[in-house]
C-alpha cells in the first residue's frame, strides 16, 4: 500500500517538475521582423520599427504591423491588439494607432506608436489572443505570464 502511494507522490512531483520546466524552462524566443506568426486564423508581422525620442527619459517606437486574414476569421483590430513587455514584466499599450476596425480583406497594414522609458532591454512586442482564450491559458502559467511568451518581436536591435 505504500508502495502504491509513494509512487503516486513520486509521481505528481515528476509531473509538477515538468511543469514547471515547460514555464521556466522556455528561453525567449525572438523572430526576425518579418517573420509571420500565426494565431489560429490569424497572422501577424512586424516590418517596421523607427525609434525616436519623445520626451524627457521616454523613447517613441513607430511600430508598422502587418495582419494577415486570408481564411474565413474576420479579426477586429485596436490599439490593444499588441502590447510591449520588458524583462520585468511591465506591459505597455500603444498611446496611438491605426483605429479600431475590423479587416475586411485578406491582410492590411496597422501602425502603432509606443513610448517607453529610455532604459527598457530588448522591449518585446506580442500579439494578444485572437479567440480570447489567453485568460484560461494564462490562469494555468506560474508567474507573470509574458516573461514566459515563446514567440515576440524585439524592437531594439542595437
Amino acid at each position: 500500500m505504500y508502495h502504491v502511494l509513494f509512487s503516486l507522490a513520486l509521481l505528481g512531483v515528476l509531473a509538477a517538475g515538468v511543469y514547471a520546466l515547460s514555464i521556466y524552462g522556455r528561453p525567449p524566443m525572438p523572430v526576425p521582423l518579418g517573420t509571420v506568426l500565426w494565431d489560429y486564423e490569424t497572422g501577424f508581422t512586424i516590418t517596421t520599427v523607427v525609434r525616436h525620442p519623445a520626451s524627457a527619459g521616454m523613447t517613441a517606437y513607430e511600430v508598422t504591423a502587418r495582419v494577415f486574414c486570408p481564411y474565413g476569421e474576420r479579426y477586429h483590430w485596436t490599439t490593444r491588439s499588441a502590447h510591449v513587455f520588458d524583462n520585468y514584466g511591465h506591459s505597455y499599450y500603444a498611446i496611438a494607432g491605426t483605429a479600431a476596425q475590423r479587416i475586411l480583406g485578406a491582410s492590411d497594414t496597422e501602425h502603432m506608436t509606443f513610448v517607453l522609458p529610455n532604459g527598457i532591454e530588448q522591449p518585446a512586442l506580442v500579439f494578444d489572443d485572437t479567440l480570447g482564450f489567453l485568460p484560461i491559458i494564462d490562469a494555468l502559467r506560474a508567474g507573470h505570464p509574458e516573461l514566459y511568451e515563446p514567440h515576440r518581436f524585439n524592437l531594439r536591435y542595437d
